[in-house]
């Protein structure tokens, strides 16, 4: 079969041009995604006067039934490379009576499967102790993060990482995040989606728990588009 040189060409051209210009906008700073990691933290606050985040806290979410999973855990990702994943922690299972515990081990975390950035300003008073922080809150952001975890006992899920800033005082400068954005976290287990998360405990009388923060870690310096 004879094929026209000149119809090759232009099928040719069509075909190279959409990789020529995505590698031009990538080489150019145009992928608003570009080299920026990311750490995820379930939170300990240590005080809450004033506020003081260290890593190491836990969060909890339930099933259906009022059965119940807790967490620990951290961990970095990188939006460009899914694969580029690091971290995990503890999980433990509860019963719906909350006191009969029905599995326990570790996690770690596989691939990252959506990140998506929130608006919103972490409340100045915070004192920031998560490894790495800049500790002026400006590497601090919001948003919804999916990874794909792995169970010590061979089941696997998704672990849902949400974190809200709660902004202010002066709310114009220092806004919050918006209040469907929830704080916490919700986690799949096998067939069991535990999705409905536990809330963080606030004023007037605080508790420790169900806190989460996302830190840029590292970001391409010609590029502040967040």
């Amino acid at each position: 079969m004879r094929i026209d040189r000149r119809w090759f060409r232009k099928i040719l051209i069509l075909l190279v041009l959409p990789l020529v210009f995505a590698l031009y906008a990538r080489a150019n700073g145009d992928d608003d995604r570009k080299e920026t990691k990311y750490r995820w933290d379930i939170v300990h606050l240590s005080s809450f006067n004033p506020p003081t985040a260290f890593p190491g806290g836990f969060a909890r979410a339930l099933a259906n039934d009022g059965s119940k999973i807790t967490l620990t855990g951290h961990g970095t990702f990188d939006l460009l490379e899914p694969d580029d994943v690091t971290g995990g922690g503890t999980w433990t299972t509860w019963a719906p009576d909350g006191t009969t515990v029905t599995g326990k081990g570790t996690y770690r975390v596989q691939h990252l499967v959506r990140f998506d950035l929130a608006p919103g300003v972490q409340t100045a008073g915070l004192v920031d102790n998560i490894p790495g922080a800049t500790g002026d809150l400006t590497d601090q952001r919001g948003g919804l993060l999916f990874v794909k975890i792995a169970y010590s006992d061979g089941s696997k899920g998704v672990l849902v990482v949400s974190c809200h800033l709660n902004g202010g005082p002066d709310f114009v400068t220092r806004p919050a995040s918006p209040a469907s954005i929830f704080e916490g976290i919700t986690a799949s287990k096998g067939y069991v989606d535990y999705w409905n998360r536990v809330p963080p405990i606030g004023p007037p009388i605080p508790v420790d728990g169900s806190r989460t923060l996302f830190h840029i870690v590292s970001q391409d310096e010609t590029r502040e588009r967040e």
